[in-house]
Parts: structure tokens; sequence; C-alpha cells
């Protein structure tokens, strides 16, 4: 008999997310929504039986099932879940829903939306502590987990200690991947996290987050890097009460000479959002997680379904819903435009959004035509590389007069301690260092990448030409 399974709220949510980005992501490679093409990819990979998944998402709103043509069509209220929006509703749905029917397991199930069962649900339970271990637990002898300071898709940061240094340290360990894919997908997924662990360890500069220690034996692997204790730009930009432009523009320029020495060595990120954008003691941003996003990249032999838990649809190059494998230096550039535009507005850009020095008119001349051309939806007339960038930021007349020459780049005092913080805003560490809301950067999991999609800002020649 099978044993019962634990299944918590964030599971609930996440896997509901995981159906519907599947479905969406199929819709993008041109296939029909089959139910059973859809079910073969996910039922392997959730944890309560995907017929009754169907029957919450229908029920709720988030789903329609075409029973003559037996396909699935995510709604408008599933497209927003998928990316991002609406969570807690979700979860507090889907709670209600299989807690009922939990109760009501000895009753005659409603076969119309979904089909026959063809197992038993499994058993509902509120959480336990995360990932079920504890601070103060030593791993190998030589790191003592402190605190939780974050979690995301792949796994669970801890702030820690290394024991043989007595130095404070960020931990991460891959455990929460695991429980998304099928077990024969484990040694596929092993490999590419260790090749891409590999490739960013051998990335050395400033504005690089340095990876010190690894272990990717063990069952659960972790990965040790520096602790960066002011959280992450994502802080910045949800709790800050005003971001200076000087420290917009220097954290541009922080991360693009990231990039730079990132894609001389051939290694891109391909999952740059505000959330692996550190901020280390001294306030400055160092990149982390290069390449994190090939771990779960979709692959028709391999890896199947879509992975919810990396990437962020907004920061996404249109070239990584269609051709993910040729993606390159240019989807980093596209990622880090979106950021720069919403470091400089505190919001994302539309297609049809206000140039920068349209919200702020203190903007120096030309950080318009940068953004712009870091942000072009074809790679043709996108910037191609981070050198013609920093080309042409130079040019721009005015920067003496948001930035401190002595410290364009590297800040030697930290720029934070002037900033004020919303009254109760989250402190560093309190929040994910990963997105928990969002979509795996490689698949073509949401519709906002189709044409007319308010992710991708309006072109400034188009709006020129008006």
């Amino acid at each position: 008999m099978e044993a019962k399974t634990k299944v918590t709220k964030e599971v609930l949510c996440e896997e509901a997310r995981f159906i519907l980005a599947n479905i969406m992501a199929e819709s993008k490679y041109g296939r029909q929504n089959s139910y059973d093409d859809i079910r073969r990819v996910c039922e392997g990979a959730v944890s309560i039986p995907f017929t009754e998944y169907v029957g919450f998402l229908e029920k709720s709103g988030y789903l329609k099932h075409d029973l003559s043509k037996e396909s699935l069509e995510v709604t408008s209220l599933g497209e927003d879940v998928v990316n991002g929006g609406s969570l807690t509703e979700l979860t507090v749905q889907a709670v209600a829903h299989f807690k009922s029917a939990r109760r009501n397991k000895g009753r005659p199930e409603n076969k119309s939306s979904s089909g026959p069962t063809k197992a038993p649900p499994r058993r509902y339970e509120e959480p336990r502590p995360a990932d079920g271990m504890s601070a103060g637990e030593v791993l190998d002898s030589r790191y003592e987990k402190l605190a939780s300071i974050g979690s995301g898709g792949v796994g669970t940061v801890y702030r820690a200690r290394q024991v043989p240094l007595n130095r404070q340290v960020a931990l991460k360990e891959i455990r929460d991947l695991f429980s998304f894919f099928a077990e024969e997908q484990r040694p596929e997924i092993v490999r590419r996290f260790t090749d891409v662990v590999r490739a960013h360890a051998e990335l050395a500069h400033p504005n690089i987050l340095p990876i010190h220690d690894v272990n990717l034996e063990k069952e659960f692997p972790y990965v040790v890097s520096e602790l960066c204790p002011n959280g992450s730009v994502r802080r910045l930009i949800t709790d800050a009460e005003t971001i200076p432009v000087g420290l917009s523009l220097k954290y541009l320029l922080q991360t693009l000479h990231a990039l730079q020495a990132a894609h001389r060595e051939r290694v891109s990120h391909r999952g740059l959002k505000p959330e692996n954008m550190l901020i280390d003691a001294y306030g400055n941003v160092k990149v982390s997680d290069f390449g994190f996003s090939r771990v779960v990249e979709r692959d028709q032999s391999v890896i199947r379904q879509v992975y919810v838990g990396m990437g962020t649809v907004a920061y996404m190059a249109p070239e990584l819903f269609v051709d993910p494998a040729g993606a390159g230096p240019q989807a980093d550039i596209y990622a880090l435009g979106i950021i720069f535009y919403e470091l400089l507005t505190r919001k994302l850009p539309g297609r049809r959004s206000p140039m920068p020095s349209e919200i702020d008119p203190k903007l120096p001349e030309g950080l318009d035509d940068i953004f712009d051309l870091m942000t072009r939806d074809s790679r043709s007339e996108r910037y191609s590389t981070v050198d013609d960038i920093l080309d042409d930021f130079n040019k721009i007349e005015g920067l003496n007069e948001v930035m401190d020459q002595q410290q364009q780049v590297l800040a030697a005092e930290n720029p934070l301690n002037e900033i004020k913080f919303k009254p109760g805003a989250t402190q560093p560490g309190e929040q994910p260092l990963e997105a928990t809301t969002s979509v795996e950067s490689s698949a073509p999991a949401s519709a906002t990448g189709g044409a007319g999609s308010k992710r991708r800002p309006y072109s400034f020649q188009q709006r020129n030409k008006k």
C-alpha cells in the first residue's frame, strides 16, 4: 500500500502553478493543449492526482477544460498566477478545496470535468518547519546553520557559520528542487547543477558573488558563498522611500561590469533579476546564480516539464521563449535593461510605458536611448555587447551632477546608510534571495511573451515616430 504523502500549502500552490505553466508552455510551442499530453508530463511530478488538480483549477476559474476537444486552456486568472500574482488567494482556495475533498473522500466523486480518478487523494497536512530542518544543524562538520534567510524554487538559503574559520557565510541547500522532478531526472539535474556551479566559481570579479565551497555529492547538494548582509536590489526597489539616481546608475554600472567579466569567459546568466543582485556590507552589488536557470531548462529529451521556480517572466528576453538554447549575453542585457528602468522609476516597463526621462525629468539625457537599445525585442536592434553599452554610457553629459566620480563603480562607504526605508519594511535576510513567484527563465511558460505583451517596453523609435 502506498504511503501517504504530506503536502503543505506551499506545495499545493506551486504544483497548481506548475500545471498551469506547463499548459501555457505547450501553447507557446504551438501544440494543442491536449488533456492527455499535459497529464503525461505533469502527473509524475505532483503530489496529488493530476485529475484532482484540474478539477480544482477549473472550479476556481484558473483553467478551462473543453470536454468536446479534451483540451485545457489557462484563463487570464491562471496567467496572473503563473506570473506570480494572486498567490495568497490561490493558496487559500487550494487548502480549502483539498481539505474539503479529504473530508468527503467517501462520497461519490464528480467526474464530469476531469474524467475518472486513477489514484486516491493523498493527505493534506499543515506545513512543517522549512525542509524539516532546524537551525543549529551542522553539515560535514564544517557549516552550522544559524537561520533561514530565504527560500525559492531551488532550495533554502541559510545564514551559516563556517566552523573552522568562525565566520558567517551564506549556505544554499538544494533540496526543494528535487521534489518537482521524477527520480530518473535527478542525475541530469545534478550534472547540470555541477556544471553551472563550477562555471560560476571560476568567475573572479568584485561584483560577482564568490563561491567559497560546495558539496555536490550529498543527497541534497549545497553551495557556500559570501554573505551579503544588505539583502538584494529587490528590497531596495520594494522598500526604499526613494532611490537616488546616482545609486541606480552605480548599480547599473556594477552589474554591467559583472556581466562583462562573465561574458568574456563565455558564461551567461540567463536569469538575471533583482533578487540575485545582492548587496554586500559596503553597499555594492554582487551578482549571484550565474547559469542557474540552465539546471532546469526545458529539454524535450530529458526535462519536458516547465519548472515553476526559476527566473521571472518580466525580465525574460523574447528569445528565451522561442530559442532558449540559443540565448546568450544579449538576454542578460535585456534583463538588466528592465531592472534599470525599474530602479529609475519603481515600475516595470510595459509596451507603451513612458521613457525614464518622462517620469523623472532630472535624469541625464541619453539614458532613454540606452534603456531602449538594451530592451529591443529584436536581437539585431539590441546592444550586442556590454562594451557597447559602456561606450554609450561614458558619452552621456551631466553624469557628474548625479554621480560621485571617485566612486562611480565601487562604493567605499555603504550608500544604503543614507537611504530611508518605509516603516515596517522588510529587513535584510527576511526576503527570499530567489523569487518564489516566478517562472523558469528558459521555458516559454507565460502568455506574456506573445504579441501585444505588456512586459516588453515600447520602442523608443516607434514613440518618436508618432
